[in-house]
């Protein structure tokens, strides 16, 4: 084998000399160009280059690789994938620390042979490949990984959801309807009609939850809760909604203020789903000896209809206004009462669906006012009840 020239032996010399100044420039001009996070500490930055520099050096003076070819840049990618750069940031710490060489080299005084430029492009080139490549390797490990641990999740999710659909809504309707048969007859005394209201109230409240499970559920997979639109008297809608609240919470007072006739085009199921949501829920958070009051008006100017739900109940407070309508942010101290804190997502799935909006006003001068406003002809697309 050919030796390398002298001069080629003692650029390698310089370079094994000025590599903590190498080291340090290179750092340095990382962190100027905003190239890693500020929290990164300088260990984990400079990791497998001093010995990236030693094969440089080894390059150039024609000496063995302190470390198998390409190992340590396979290790470096490996390491700069864990911590979370990219493969453009891989590429650019590259081509920073070959302009800190020729900067150093520069300075020496010493000129470049083509030999030795050969030789520099030659490690870096691989250094890049072998990095580039293992950074791409492990990126690629983890998303096939992910995307099984997706498929997983999702397997389960359409057992579970199988399961509450049918192995839950069954023996529920079962009870339900035993109740009502039972209430039809006539209770023989008080203790036992008060019995049968709360197996009514607790069958209706599971199977609710369990809509809104399954609504949660089909609004995560398509993006939206399918709504079916039709003329409706929405003065009829609400007078339903209030007594059936009214059958839950028998010892409270609500009262209905309403311009007649409303007529709107929405989906009358959804529409009185988002009503009860809002009644169960001001009834729950108002003191029992208040008042509950809904008011439904039209708009002519906007084409539109606006249904008000308010109640005396405590004061929402800001910061919690900002996520009322959040899924999974039901109040904890609820959490005895069986909520999943979807009642009041699902109503704006299902009013946004309609094309319309639903906010919260609250204080403890004026109380709580949910307001939801409804076009009276929504752009919306129906979705086709399959057979």
């Amino acid at each position: 084998m050919t030796s390398p020239p002298p001069q080629s032996c003692a650029l390698a010399d310089l370079l094994e000399q000025r590599r903590e100044t190498i080291i340090e420039r290179w750092t340095a001009r990382m962190r100027a160009e905003n190239l890693v996070d500020d929290r990164l500490s300088t260990p984990i930055l400079r990791n497998c280059l001093p010995e990236f520099l030693d094969q440089v050096a080894a390059a150039l003076g024609g000496q063995p690789q302190a470390a198998p070819c390409g190992e340590v840049a396979r290790e470096h990618g490996r390491q700069r994938y864990r911590v979370g750069f990219d493969l453009r940031t891989v590429v650019l710490e590259y081509d920073i620390l070959r302009e800190v060489l020729f900067d150093t080299i520069e300075e020496s005084g010493r000129p470049l042979q083509v030999a030795e430029m050969r030789a520099l492009c030659a490690v870096f080139a691989g250094g890049i490949a072998e990095a580039v490549d293992q950074f791409s390797r492990d990126r690629e490990a983890d998303l096939q990984a992910g995307a099984a641990e997706r498929e997983r999740a999702s397997e389960f999710e359409r057992q579970l959801i199988a399961i509450v659909s049918h192995d839950l809504r069954s023996p529920l309707a079962a009870i339900l309807v035993a109740a009502e048969a039972v209430a039809r007859r006539g209770a023989p005394d008080d203790k036992t009609a008060r019995l049968l209201l709360r197996i009514q109230t607790g069958a209706h409240r599971a199977t609710r939850l369990i809509n809104d499970l399954l609504d949660y559920s089909h609004e995560r997979k398509s993006g939206r809760i399918p709504v079916r639109p039709q003329d409706v008297s929405l003065r009829v809608l609400v007078r339903e909604a209030i007594d059936e609240a009214a059958t839950m919470f028998p010892e409270r007072i609500i009262e209905y203020a309403c311009e007649d006739p409303i007529l709107a085009r929405v989906d009358p199921d959804r529409i009185a789903q988002v009503l009860s949501n809002l009644l169960t829920n001001a009834l729950k958070y108002s003191p029992t000896s208040t008042v509950v009051r809904v008011t439904t008006q039209v708009s002519a100017e906007a084409d539109a209809v606006t249904i008000e739900v308010h109640n005396w109940g405590p004061p929402i407070s800001p910061d919690r206004r900002g996520t009322l309508f959040e899924p999974f942010q039901g109040d904890p101290s609820l959490r005895a009462r069986a909520s999943l804190g979807l009642g009041l997502h699902i109503s704006r799935q299902i009013v946004l669906a309609h094309g319309g909006t639903i906010n919260v006003c609250s204080s403890a001068e004026d109380g709580t006012t949910f307001t939801c406003t409804l076009p009276r002809q929504p752009h919306v697309m129906p979705i086709p009840v399959t057979a």
